[in-house]
């Protein structure tokens, strides 16, 4: 059905990953508007937003947002061997996680923020047994602050990017101070930029340390309670999959799927973050779950049975989907 072409390389993938794609986007533009707004101060954002008043070219950059966070999830699994070369189920799922946050009128600030959490993340494992890192930890962790200038919540993810580091290579101090220099460049020119335009820079920092300081229970609107009990199920099953037999035969594929555990778990504790919002509590694993899950779907030897799963998880997201129609 669905699962069975789409590990079976790029050529046999496309038959399936176009029709979905364009079925996801016809979903999302028919839908009946959801006036959504998002509570952000971050001037970055706003600014970008506001750039963008017709809801065609808003939802043309979050098309292009879709499609370029699926094509570098696809880079990133399979030049960095986490999943078979001939495996685009991450592209596929990341395209479905991602149509559940789209809306025509607005420009979520998660499908920017998810491009240069993807950058950084290629960047990052990228420094696995490589000489001449400098470079690639300065661009891994450049993106990584990007990322939050773009998405406050994905602030969780500058510990990643440590961890990260910490699993992949032996600590040395000019990797250290080449991470710091990353992280405090974008900031010098978030300062920078917000002293021309005369705008409070301080809010920004405010709003982090209250990200970062109090948290509360999860805003869970009822629809997601199908895809949730699905994503649950899934996930047990496949952490006992890894657990149970390994995380792979080679080194970097062990290391490499380690982090994306780390990168679920500070996905979970970004879950009952302050600022974490009801339309997809979930957006933050959106990445992580992916890769995961298509791991664990390629894994399957019955295709009955991976093709069961699959369908149990778009029907539960369908059911969000069926909730912007009003039928529910």
């Amino acid at each position: 059905m669905i699962v069975g072409p789409l590990k079976k390389g790029l050529q046999s993938a496309l038959p399936v990953l176009i029709p979905f794609f364009i079925l996801f986007i016809c979903l999302v533009y028919f839908s009946v508007n959801n006036s959504l707004s998002i509570d952000s101060r971050n001037i970055l954002y706003n600014l970008l937003q506001k750039q963008f008043l017709s809801a065609w070219i808003i939802f043309i950059v979050n098309i292009f947002c879709l499609v370029a966070g699926s094509f570098l999830i696809s880079v990133l699994t399979i030049k960095h061997e986490i999943a078979d070369k001939q495996n685009y189920l991450p592209a596929f799922l990341y395209l479905f996680f991602s149509s559940l946050v789209l809306d025509k009128n607005l420009l979520h600030p998660a499908l920017i923020a998810n491009i240069f959490i993807l950058v950084a993340l290629n960047s990052l494992i990228d420094t696995y047994r490589d000489e001449n890192v400098l470079s690639k930890i300065f661009n891994a962790a450049f993106f990584t602050i990007l990322a939050v200038f773009f998405y406050l919540n994905y602030a969780f993810f500058i510990f990643l990017f440590f961890i990260g580091l910490i699993i992949l290579r032996p600590f040395n101090w000019r990797e250290l101070a080449m991470s710091i220099f990353g992280f405090i460049a974008p900031v010098f020119m978030y300062i920078c930029f917000c002293y021309l335009i005369n705008a409070d820079y301080i809010v920004f920092f405010t709003d982090l340390f209250d990200l970062l300081s109090f948290f509360q229970k999860p805003l869970i609107s009822e629809y997601y309670y199908p895809l949730l009990f699905a994503l649950c199920i899934l996930l047990v099953l496949c952490t006992a999959k890894h657990f149970s037999k390994g995380f792979g035969g080679k080194v970097k594929t062990q290391k490499a799927i380690s982090i994306i555990y780390w990168f679920l778990l500070l996905s979970f504790i970004n879950f009952f973050s302050k600022n974490n919002d009801y339309y997809f509590p979930t957006i933050a694993s959106t990445i992580p779950l992916s890769i995961l899950f298509s791991d664990y779907f390629y894994n399957i030897k019955q295709l009955k049975i991976s093709n069961t799963l699959f369908f149990l998880l778009l029907a539960s997201g369908s059911v969000l989907f069926l909730m912007r129609f009003h039928i529910f």
